[in-house]
């Protein structure tokens, strides 16, 4: 071997070896971006936006990372990337069209409908590792738990009459106590991340049931009881609504999957579960010292319009639905508002978000809005039915997920940048499996 040819491999093996410590140091960094995005995940879930500039400037760097990583690690399949488009071009054109009718609200609700969703959309091509999507369960699972810890403290300091100090101390969280005849209720920001927990819980526990055992599946159920006397006390309809839903959402969406249980198995599951919700709820209620008749009245008033919101409701969705009607196809643009409005400042924002949605994108909007939904649904349970992994993975977030769209019916809360990641997470998962087959294949 001549000096010349020595000279030329050793150059080839150090330029390998250059490129491996290259490699390796760019893994080890996206692998602290992940950390970092499931701390920003955490803190979006337990965190109010009061700290919305603490929370932006974190968002910020995080995108900026996520730039720089996308150019060697960012993959996105077609139909994800077609799915997006699709939107995107419904957010732009509702934006401008509310521009030039004048809309009120056009220019501010562009970053739901435009900004949020590509940065977002950055995320997922930087996710189609599974790993990162079970990073990011981990944190959800946090989330949850703390958010949790959080109500129970809250609920517990306000029936045992120290609630001065525990509300002065989660002063950021409006944390907040009611107290009446037979019923209680308590206020916190992050409450709603405890109702999405509920779904997510249960499905974790039956999707993953050979695979979580001892400690954790002791902690899993504990979460799970302490979310039930949450919901008891927090007072709110929706999340007793929920609580009845949930359990079969889960199954629906379980017996769709590889991971679905016998005829047999299912029936003794369902009755188990039936049997210590309906325990845990009377324990709860007698503890809290509720009155069963007073809730139970508590309940069936919202929904038969007995109550003063109800009336707002019903005078909202006829004003809403005037509006829709005048412009059906193409709606009146986003960021439109009607004669009958609950903010003043936010004159565009609904509680009925469905209605008002409807009313800003038109019909055809609004369908492809519904068909991205479906799709994520139908193509995750179509996975789902041959892939047992991503089962355990799909089978809590649509379940979540389809609760947390029921509960939006009343209340805006896909309006925000803070939860449209229900939606999102959901379609990771889906762009991780896909990119990897393409890879594989």
């Amino acid at each position: 071997m001549g000096l010349h040819e020595l000279i030329g491999r050793f150059g080839t093996v150090s330029s390998n070896q250059e490129e491996a410590v290259h490699i390796g140091s760019m893994r080890n960094a996206l692998g602290g971006w992940v950390l970092a995005i499931q701390i920003f995940f955490v803190g979006m879930l337990t965190l109010p936006t009061t700290f919305q500039l603490q929370r932006g400037v974190f968002l910020a760097v995080l995108v900026v990372l996520a730039v720089s990583f996308a150019i060697r690690h960012w993959r996105v399949h077609r139909d994800v990337l077609f799915l997006w488009t699709a939107t995107m071009f419904v957010g732009a054109f509702g934006v401008v069209w509310g521009v030039l009718n004048g809309s009120p609200g056009a220019l501010r609700v562009s970053t739901v409908y435009l900004v949020w969703p590509a940065v977002y959309f950055l995320f997922i091509g930087l996710a189609h590792r599974l790993f990162v999507i079970h990073r990011l369960e981990t944190a959800l699972l946090v989330g949850v738990v703390l958010a949790t810890i959080m109500a129970l403290i809250v609920l517990m300091a306000g029936v045992f009459g120290f609630g001065e100090l525990v509300f002065s101390l989660m002063r950021f969280q409006d944390a907040g106590f009611g107290s009446y005849s037979g019923s209680i209720e308590f206020r916190l920001y992050n409450l709603t991340t405890v109702m999405y927990g509920f779904p997510f819980v249960i499905a974790v526990l039956l999707a993953r049931r050979g695979d979580w055992s001892g400690w954790r599946t002791v902690a899993l159920w504990l979460l799970l009881g302490t979310i039930l006397v949450v919901s008891v006390g927090s007072g709110r309809r929706m999340f007793w609504l929920l609580v009845l839903l949930s359990p079969f959402v889960v199954l629906f969406f379980l017996q769709l999957s590889a991971l679905r249980l016998p005829a047999l198995p299912l029936m003794r599951v369902g009755m188990r579960f039936l049997l210590v919700m309906i325990l845990i709820l009377g324990m709860s209620i007698l503890a809290l010292g509720l009155d069963p008749v007073a809730v139970a009245d508590q309940f069936v008033a919202a929904f038969l319009g007995q109550e003063n919101s109800s009336s707002i409701r019903f005078e909202q969705a006829s004003a809403l639905w005037g509006a829709f009607a005048e412009s059906p196809l193409l709606g009146n643009g986003l960021g439109s508002a009607v004669e009958i409005n609950r903010s003043k400042e936010m004159p565009w924002a609904y509680e009925l978000w469905y209605l008002s949605l409807l009313m800003n994108v038109g019909l055809l909007g609004f369908l492809v809005y519904t068909s991205a939904v479906v799709w994520v649904l139908i193509k995750g349970v179509m996975i789902a039915r041959k892939d047992r992994a991503f089962a355990a993975l799909f089978v809590p977030l649509a379940s979540a997920m389809v609760i947390f769209l029921i509960m939006t019916a009343t209340n805006p809360y896909m309006g925000k940048f803070d939860y449209l990641w229900v939606i999102f997470l959901p379609v990771a998962l889906i762009n991780a499996y896909l990119t990897k087959r393409e890879v594989d294949a």
